[in-house]
């Protein structure tokens, strides 16, 4: 139990009855938290994450006693809070919350619950690790009441929050604070961040209002666009934590600043150059619209580009380039992951080359050669990998393709007759079923028709069962094409058939009846017997309000049979 469910059920005892809680309160709990049990725990919830921040506003305020933290800022905090949970409460007891989706505002108050951590965070002292850790359970917080796209928005406000608040403390503090330590701090934030971002559910169906207008405007409205996208950005923000490496690197000296400026732009500029390609759809040109490989190229080639000039420490972004071929593993057919593995180490080999041709000194043709070692024995080794998990997604697309087909198949088998293409008797009592109680619902009634092909027996006995078969397939065709798209056959056994003929008075059917009669008589059954001429006979009988289908079945039937013994090639009317 949480610890607001749990302070819910010490100060006020609940009952349940069916699918309703009542909370028993005296008068003062009605005018504080509402006379609606919803309202009352939302509200009560709310109090909870007040009483919290209390906790915390006094951690803070006894902290500022010992001279660890200045007692400005934690005055403003302290006030700020304040107003922020009257605000807050003023809302959701007004009823004011029950216009939006969220009646709980539980978006709203994370928000503000991470703001404030950011602004704790921008006091420094030692205490501001705890801040870290503070953002990870109001996120995991946020996987039961938000939905993912909330979850995804509220990471990202996180990790620009934070990142914000740690310049501010670089820029304010320069000799106080380390920029390798923070920037160690937020590349953690921002893994743990992206990580809890994707740990969520499709999101296409769950999301409303401006969210959803902001995703699609963000993403676009294609559901298999929006996940190429997403996956392309997960990639930019690792781009985007080496650009930041990078620029620590450069303000210690330890990059040129020219060719470190070089490097972060075009990573940037790539970045922005496939989120445009794929937002536009320019993208749905190509056979494999992800541009998996081409940006593969391009990450190999910011790998490089970062060995040629990261110096002592350019060993490191020898594992990069493994990275980089691990994230194309599930992608790439076997050929790509073969060009992509040969362009990592041509280009790895001619950057070593083109670096110890120019500075011997710093880049020494052993440790070179080392490092081309080790690249030759990891990439080929991807490679050979992704080529088998492509032949192994092939295999598996086959296979799925085959099952599908074999699916198709056993359900045309389980519903169909394999002769004339109808419903099978089976399926049509089921149609029957629904037809039944569609009509009983809706007050409209149908007909059911049974039809029976004249002296079928002499047709197999003088010409032959393959002669048989032809005039069942063609006479069930031609019926079909007389009826309405609403109307309904099914080959019943034998020579019979069944009609289910839905909106139709009995008078309507037999009118219906004749005219199919009309087109039969006239038709060439079996054209390799044009002497042989089909007829039928047909009972039909209206479904009434108070009788089982099986029962209006066995009226139908009736009246054939009077067909039959008053001379066949005719139809009858069940009473």
């Amino acid at each position: 139990m949480d610890p607001t469910s749990l302070a819910i059920a010490i100060a006020m005892p609940a009952t349940a009855h069916h699918d309703r809680v009542t909370i028993n309160t005296g008068t003062w709990g009605v005018w504080l938290l509402s006379d609606h049990w919803k309202q009352r725990v939302r509200i009560l919830r709310c109090l909870g994450g007040g009483l919290v921040y209390l906790l915390v506003c006094l951690l803070m305020n006894w902290v500022v006693g010992h001279g660890y933290l200045p007692a400005g800022p934690v005055l403003a905090i302290s006030g700020a809070i304040a107003v922020t949970m009257a605000v807050f409460y003023a809302v959701l007891r007004s009823n004011m919350n029950l216009r939006f989706r969220d009646a709980s505002l539980t978006m709203p108050q994370m928000v503000m619950a991470v703001t404030y951590a950011s602004w704790t965070y921008t006091m420094g002292g030692p205490a501001r690790d705890v801040m870290l850790f503070v953002l990870a359970p109001l996120l995991l917080y946020g996987f039961r009441y938000l939905r993912p796209l909330q979850v995804r928005l509220l990471s990202a406000y996180a990790i620009v929050a934070m990142g914000a608040a740690m310049v501010w403390l670089l820029h304010a503090h320069p000799h106080t604070y380390d920029m390798a330590q923070e920037l160690l701090r937020f590349m953690l934030l921002a893994v743990i961040g992206v990580t809890l971002s994707q740990f969520t559910k499709n999101d296409g169906e769950e999301t409303s209002g401006f969210l959803l207008t902001l995703m699609h405007l963000v993403f676009s409205s294609d559901p298999k666009q929006r996940l190429r996208i997403q996956r392309s950005m997960v990639a930019a923000v690792n781009f985007v934590i080496c650009t930041a490496v990078l620029a620590y690197s450069v303000s210690v000296g330890a990059v040129n600043e020219t060719a470190g400026w070089a490097l972060g732009i075009y990573m940037m500029g790539n970045c922005l150059l496939f989120y445009t390609l794929l937002r536009s759809g320019f993208n749905l040109r190509f056979a494999d619209p992800s541009l998996t490989l081409p940006q593969i190229m391009v990450a190999i080639t910011c790998v490089v580009g970062a060995y040629a000039i990261l110096e002592e420490s350019r060993g490191a972004s020898l594992m990069l380039l493994v990275l980089v071929l691990v994230f194309g593993l599930f992608n790439l057919t076997a050929l790509q992951a073969r060009l992509a593995a040969f362009f990592a180490l041509v280009a790895q080999g001619l950057t070593m080359l083109a670096m110890n041709a120019l500075e011997p000194g710093r880049y020494p043709v052993r440790q070179e050669l080392i490092h081309f070692l080790f690249a030759c024995t990891t990439l080929p080794t991807i490679s050979l990998l992704a080529g088998q998990l492509s032949d192994l997604r092939s295999r598996l697309r086959a296979r799925k393709e085959e099952l599908a087909i074999a699916v198709e198949r056993i359900q045309t088998l389980a519903t169909r007759d394999e002769l004339t293409g109808l419903f099978n008797r089976r399926h049509m009592v089921e149609t029957l079923s629904l037809q039944k109680r569609f009509s009983d619902r809706g007050g409209r009634v149908f007909c059911i028709g049974i039809l029976d092909i004249d002296h079928f027996k002499r047709v197999n006995d003088t010409h032959g069962h393959g002669a048989g078969d032809e005039v069942l397939r063609n006479f069930a065709h031609n019926v079909q094409q007389e009826l309405r798209e609403s109307d309904v056959i099914a080959r019943w056994g034998g020579e019979e058939f069944l009609l289910m003929l839905t909106e139709c008075r009995v008078g309507q059917a037999d009118a219906m009846m004749e005219r199919v009669r009309e087109v039969v008589n006239h038709k060439l059954m079996c054209p390799e017997y044009p002497e042989l001429h089909i007829r039928f006979s047909v009972g039909l009988a209206e479904q009434r309000f108070d009788e089982e289908v099986a029962d209006t079945i066995e009226r139908a039937d009736q009246a054939l049979y009077r067909a039959k013994r008053a001379g066949r090639n005719r139809t009858v009317l069940a009473s």
